[in-house]
């Protein structure tokens, strides 16, 4: 049996290694993952408010580290470490919510407040950040969250069919307005009224994202699409997203469509990096959160309709708008600077949306993935995060519902004799696109499963040589072909392949004319990384060490194309 392969530190390289596109993708999700947790690090913090500079401390007796404060206002930036617990009682329920990353923090701080309320609800609420798009494309199994915090009713419809069961959406309880984010030194240039088709074709580069995989997208280009050259659409469809990070690390010509909530939560962080805002003429529709339950529990049922009644109470609705959202009790202060005039119209949705995706998914990359997990013994032990299968599982189905649409992947799992004829494989999936529905389910059911195939040893080397033999015969063109191992530790079979067997078999087969990529996420310090690293190096692909399972998911989502 695999020995435990719990967090270590994993491998950082040294000055002079060479970082390839899959780990510099995993470094850069990480830093958007932990940048509220670095930011907890720093002490002073200085804010604009009336021109004047404040320097604020959060305050030790609330245990709410990720709060961040404008003024006397508190505005959560970030999520707590801990769960909220009740002062109603000693031996709260544990209730798990997903949130969508704009409002999550709000949603944290909400239940935080609900908590300290000697009649609140016996309930301890862990309130996790997660796209939406990809928690609506993996409700099947560990992953399903008792409740959901979302930002679209096309992802609503997207889990219906993906689950087979009807999700509904409680009425909204906020929204936040879309704007466009760039330096102030270049917004100042512009001028003061301006439509998409000026701002999407003028001298600063606007990211739009993913209008398949993003509600700000969505209500970006339902309305700007009719307004702006399909030329110049492709174009901005072909540059990709663009994170606020970037936006402030430009020259001044880059821009980024987000909500006005998003852009003051970043201001908030980085006061030395603060943004404009931009308001297009035409205005767009607003992003709107909903809460949806998901639970079975009946007695967990109660407790989330306990949270979302106080999502509308009239201190959430305060500490709602503080943060740059829209409530039934009014609206947000305009972020400063702002340019135009922040105007909220139409719907999202109907026909320009509808060519908008289509323009999408022509510009988006390709990917065929044949991800291998490793489902060897140690997947049963325990650490910090849980049991190692329950976050592989959950990391696993998470990724390849927020995957992009287009990508083709296939699920195979390993051990040691684990296949039909004593081999170390199995194929559970075959090459299925990620866009359909049905298919999606399919592999959330074949991960949920995984638990009735997990023992033994790691026959690592057998599986790397047979995965990419089977990548290559279905290589397909004008994709990335790449096979992505999840591997728990070491190779363990002393009858199969050894390492330099394994190097010379991949390095007599690989074909320039039909490339496939071996790419490794490596989950504990057991794994040889060494030996890794030899094997990626023949494919040209990478070894990419995680420090636990708690960041698996960028991994996966960098390997499976984004």
């Amino acid at each position: 049996m695999t020995g435990a392969g719990g967090p270590g530190s994993g491998e950082s390289g040294g000055p002079g290694r060479r970082v390839g596109p899959y780990e510099q993708s995993l470094r850069e999700s990480r830093e958007r993952v932990e940048a509220a947790a670095r930011q907890r690090a720093r002490r002073r913090r200085r804010t604009r408010l009336g021109g004047a500079a404040a320097i604020v401390v959060v305050a030790a007796a609330l245990g709410f580290g990720a709060y961040r404060y404008l003024g006397a206002t508190d505005v959560p930036t970030a999520l707590p470490t801990t769960a909220a617990q009740p002062t109603s009682c000693t031996d709260p329920v544990k209730v798990r919510v997903s949130a969508a990353p704009a409002i999550a923090p709000a949603v944290a701080a909400a239940a935080e407040d609900l908590a300290k309320q000697t009649d609140g609800p016996c309930a301890a609420y862990t309130i996790d950040s997660e796209e939406p798009y990809a928690v609506s494309g993996s409700l099947i199994g560990t992953a399903r969250p008792d409740a959901w915090v979302t930002d679209s009713g096309s992802w609503t419809s997207r889990a219906g069919n993906v689950s087979g069961t009807p999700v509904e959406a409680g009425a909204p309880f906020a929204s936040s307005a879309v704007v466009i984010a760039m330096k102030d030194s270049r917004a100042s240039t512009l001028g003061t009224r301006l439509g998409w088709a000026d701002l999407l074709g003028g001298p600063v580069a606007v990211r739009i994202p993913d209008p398949r995989r993003s509600a700000v997208g969505e209500a970006a280009l339902s309305v700007a699409t009719p307004l702006v050259l399909e030329a110049r659409l492709r174009t901005v469809a072909a540059a990709g997203d663009a994170s606020l990070d970037q936006v402030a690390a430009s020259d001044g010509r880059a821009g980024a469509v987000v909500t006005q909530a998003q852009l003051l939560a970043w201001n908030a962080e980085h006061p030395d990096q603060s943004l404009a805002a931009v308001a297009p003429a035409e205005g767009a529709p607003a992003v709107d959160y909903s809460v949806v339950s998901l639970t079975t529990d009946a007695a967990k049922k109660p407790l989330v309709a306990a949270l979302e009644k106080h999502l509308t109470s009239d201190s959430s609705r305060k500490l709602l708008q503080d943060s740059g959202f829209r409530t039934s009790g009014g609206d947000p202060a305009d972020p400063s600077p702002l340019y135009g005039t922040i105007s909220v119209a139409g719907k999202a949705g109907g026909a320009p949306l509808a060519k908008a995706t289509g323009l999408w998914a022509t510009a988006s990359k390709r990917t065929q993935a044949l991800l291998a997990v490793d489902v060897s013994g140690s997947m049963l032990e325990r650490d910090k995060e849980g049991k190692r299968l329950d976050v592989l599982q959950r990391a696993t189905v998470r990724a390849v519902g927020g995957a992009n649409p287009g990508t083709l992947a296939s699920l195979w799992i390993y051990s040691q004799h684990i296949g039909s004829r004593g081999d170390d494989f199995r194929q559970l999936i075959d090459f299925t696109p990620l866009g359909d529905a049905k298919r999606v389910a399919g592999f959330d059911k074949a991960v949920a499963g995984l638990d009735s195939f997990v023992g033994g040893g790691s026959g690592l080397y057998d599986t790397i040589a047979s995965t990419y033999d089977r990548a290559q015969s279905a290589w397909r063109a004008g994709y990335t072909n790449t096979v992505v191992i999840v591997a728990d530790g070491p190779n363990e079979d002393d009858y199969g392949l050894t390492l330099d067997l394994l190097k010379q078999r991949l390095a007599a087969t690989k074909d320039a004319a039909r490339p496939v990529q071996v790419v490794v996420l490596g989950l504990g310090a057991r794994v040889d990384a060494a030996a890794m690293r030899q094997v990626v190096a023949i494919t040209g692909g990478q070894y990419v060490a995680g420090p636990s399972l708690d960041r698996l998911q960028p991994a996966l989502v960098a390997a499976l194309g984004g």
